[in-house]
């Protein structure tokens, strides 16, 4: 299988960091390359583009599935953007919600914590986030990630610089939930509403990954689907310049469900999900660059 590239930070800009990209995207994009990553598909799932990619492609057979999987080169002209949310010490120095924004909310939060495990959020997100990485460079695709460690002081407006500066196609920030109510449990997405001042122009496309993503995930998991929810005061989401979703996969204020996200099974089952929830945007929205 085609492994993709780790973005690698070169140069420190404003705080921030500069990338060097490995495969020549902007070049390609002024050239209007017509982008196809590479695709898992069910021999029950057939339709004219997967017919398409199946006829250019390597194929291998997934014994343990049974499913035909593609390994296509195309996946190497994406750059996928990952947050893991949160970090060890919040910053909860002021900055806009959005560009031109009047009203302001803290920097970034340390998150929540697990009510059995005791395990803060920004740490989980960073264990899933890194298998995430893991998992997408195997199926192809370039990958840039946000921090490494907890040990950061990164805003959630310099994030999405971040993700930009990266040439990112995709910005998915990875999070977990919780709430006063311990019976809540189950897997959200977030994304800007369509009335969004900031950046309406980008709601059809973060809708779309934001609903590919959250059904991936339940059928990989099983976990319960809250939905997607369509909002307008995050900065996190109000500051990207590229197709943005927030993952919220449980609720830490749940006992069980906090249980289940320490565990490698199933951490490795909502990477799944979310890699193949990523696939099928890509593919099922036909993105042209």
């Amino acid at each position: 299988m085609k492994r993709g590239n780790v973005i690698k930070p070169i140069l420190p800009i404003l705080g921030l960091t500069l990338t060097l990209l490995s495969c020549n995207k902007a070049s390609e994009q002024a050239h209007g390359v017509i982008k196809v990553p590479s695709q898992i598909i069910t021999v029950n799932e057939p339709t004219d583009k997967m017919a398409e990619i199946i006829n250019n492609s390597d194929l291998a057979i997934d014994e343990k599935q049974g499913n035909i999987s593609v390994y296509n080169h195309y996946a190497s002209n994406f750059i996928i953007a990952i947050d893991p949310g949160h970090q060890a010490k919040g910053n909860f120095e002021l900055e806009p919600i959005g560009p031109g924004a009047s009203q302001s909310k803290a920097k970034v939060a340390s998150g929540t914590c697990g009510v059995s495990t005791k395990v803060p959020e920004y740490k989980l997100t960073l264990e899933v986030s890194l298998k995430l990485r893991e998992e997408l460079l195997a199926r192809g695709y370039n990958v840039f990630i946000i921090r490494e460690t907890d040990d950061v002081n990164i805003s959630n407006r310099e994030r999405t610089v971040m993700a930009t500066e990266a040439r990112a196609d995709i910005f998915v920030r990875i999070h977990a939930d919780g709430s006063e109510n311990s019976s809540i449990n189950g897997i959200l997405t977030i994304c800007p509403t369509i009335h969004n001042p900031y950046i309406s122009q980008l709601y059809v496309q973060s809708r779309a990954l934001s609903d590919y993503i959250l059904n991936a995930m339940v059928a990989v998991t099983g976990a319960k689907k809250r939905g997607v929810s369509e909002v307008d005061n995050m900065s996190g989401i109000n500051w990207s310049t590229i197709p943005v979703t927030i993952i919220e996969m449980g609720l830490m204020t749940n006992p069980t469900e906090d249980k289940l996200m320490q565990t490698e099974e199933y951490q490795q089952k909502l990477v799944i999900g979310i890699a193949d929830g990523i696939e099928q945007y890509f593919i099922r929205n036909d993105i042209v660059y």
